[in-house]
């Protein structure tokens, strides 16, 4: 797949349009990547999740991860128990850090994946893309290739 910032583009500053960027579906829910870390140290995507959707709770090996939540209601899950995170709401979630999250609401709720560097969440999100008949196994063996582990 191509990159979100062709390479001639990498040494100038560019805007990525609201609508501009790579399309994924991570395991059913849209994903628009603008920043692949490509061009900097640093992975940008506006993400989906329908209600019902949710992702068990896992540990990032070598990647901090950062939501900013835009749009209703996501349940965080972690070590300390569970939280809400609403609009304007930001949820740090530091390598090693054991979470999760759902959305347990009846709307699809939106928000900012960022992860630093984020080179192993773009190849771990593009492989889930790829997944023809995602099982549990299958999942779990991308998502370990790519330094992230079930907890």
């Amino acid at each position: 797949m191509p990159d979100t910032m062709p390479p001639a583009a990498l040494s100038l500053p560019v805007v990525i349009g609201p609508a501009d960027g790579e399309r994924l579906s991570v395991l059913g829910a849209p994903m628009l990547v603008k920043s692949d870390a490509a061009a900097a140290a640093v992975f940008l995507a506006d993400h989906t999740v329908p209600p019902g959707y949710g992702v068990p709770p896992h540990i990032h090996d070598g990647e901090d991860e950062v939501f900013y939540i835009l749009d209703g209601e996501l349940t965080l899950v972690s070590a300390a128990g569970e939280a809400k995170a609403r609009p304007g709401d930001t949820a740090v979630l530091p390598r090693g850090a054991m979470h999760g999250f759902r959305n347990d609401s009846a709307a699809p709720v939106r928000f900012l994946v960022i992860v630093a560097d984020g080179r192993q969440a773009m190849s771990m999100f593009r492989a889930l893309d790829k997944l023809p008949a995602p099982t549990p196994e299958s999942v779990g063996a991308v998502c370990a290739a790519h330094g992230v582990r079930f907890a």
